[in-house]
């Protein structure tokens, strides 16, 4: 993430619209039926993005199409290529699924699903306890919308890697896509498995360490806390100070920073003694006089030298000048951006491309 005031941190709430569904989702947003679909053979290939346009919401395509009209309360896609998007109807209290093809697939109650992950989508429903009081539980569907793992959990998140984490009571393990206890419950933390490997955490120590998608102990439980993996490594903390271990547990950057970004494409985002820079995976210092930096995605990542954001190469040369409000990460090929209003000190959120070029929204 870049370094930002909480002013920004309020407007990407209120953009992207999400509300906590529970235990760790994402609140799809709303309406009822797609005008338009992705109109490709390889649409399962095609990567949308969401936008707004007078307090309604569409998709569009990386060249800036509208793939769907941007006349609903609300729609939402995960970003990432071949998933399903939702559109909710608030009057009917209910949320359709639809593939990229526009092909209609489910519907679920108001804000009781979530996005699909590895083809399950988490729901949530409530049943009778055994005091007789009513409690919530989770489970999943498939893509047709059909129960594909009983609501018996007290907690459960999204799929990743084929794995999602589950609460039968206090403590976590791992099911599979099926629903099979593929890692018995037994920690008091998990995170999401990214690159085969899980941070958790051990009520015996209260530290984290890593499991893979085995479920066996790779790295030793010893942090103060963990972060996922990325290009290979990860960002730990312990005695005050980020560091960054390889995948066996061992230390290729001992702690030293105050703020560690994840390693992307070879660069790390961190900073030391007050000042911020990227590094190698040796720990020398490649870029240097940013103030603020993302992650590197097709080799460019947003950055700032002050006020303005704008994007750099893994150089540190700047390929669009420093213009912007603010800038995430590439995601495919638009990245979302804040734009200036000219002759105000206003911004509006909109996409822009590798070239530069602002695609959304249209620009007369």
């Amino acid at each position: 993430m870049l370094k930002r005031g909480a002013a920004i941190a309020a407007m990407m709430l209120t953009m992207t619209g999400f509300t906590s569904l529970g235990h760790g989702q994402a609140e799809p947003l709303v309406a009822s039926k797609p005008t338009a679909a992705v109109q490709k053979s390889d649409a399962a290939e095609e990567r949308l993005y969401r936008v707004e346009v007078d307090g309604k919401y569409g998709l569009i395509n990386s060249k800036g199409e509208p793939v769907v009209a941007p006349i609903y309360d609300g729609v939402w896609y995960d970003n990432k290529p071949g998933n399903p998007y939702v559109i909710t109807n608030l009057a009917e209290k209910k949320q359709t699924y639809y593939s990229l093809a526009g092909v209609k697939l489910f519907e679920c109650p108001l804000n009781a699903c979530g996005l699909m992950y590895d083809g399950r989508t988490l729901f949530s429903t409530k049943i009778q306890g055994a005091n007789g009081k009513s409690e919530l539980r989770y489970g999943f569907k498939d893509s047709q919308g059909q129960t594909a793992i009983q609501p018996i959990y007290v907690n459960a998140y999204n799929f990743s890697e084929g794995l999602a984490r589950v609460n039968l009571g206090k403590a976590s393990g791992f099911i599979d896509t099926k629903g099979q206890l593929v890692i018995p419950y037994q920690f008091s933390y998990t995170s999401d498995f990214a690159e085969g490997m899980s941070a958790v955490k051990l009520a015996s120590n209260g530290k984290f360490g890593y499991i893979n998608t085995a479920g066996k102990l790779v790295v030793t439980p010893r942090f103060t806390h963990a972060t996922p993996f990325s290009d290979g490594v990860a960002a730990v903390y312990e005695n005050g100070k980020y560091g960054y271990i390889d995948k066996t547990g061992t230390y290729i950057l001992k702690p030293q920073f105050s703020m560690a970004q994840p390693f992307s494409e070879g660069l790390a985002f961190v900073e030391r003694n007050g000042v911020t820079f990227y590094i190698n995976k040796k720990g020398q210092k490649v870029i240097q006089n940013i103030r603020a930096g993302g992650t590197f995605s097709g080799g460019l990542a947003p950055a700032s030298t002050g006020q303005k954001y704008g994007f750099i190469n893994t150089s540190g040369k700047f390929v669009i000048k420093e213009q912007l409000e603010w800038a995430a990460s590439f995601a495919g090929e638009l990245a979302e951006v804040y734009i200036n209003v000219p002759n105000s000190r206003d911004y509006i959120p909109g996409y822009m491309n590798r070239s530069g070029t602002i695609v959304w929204p249209p620009q007369q």
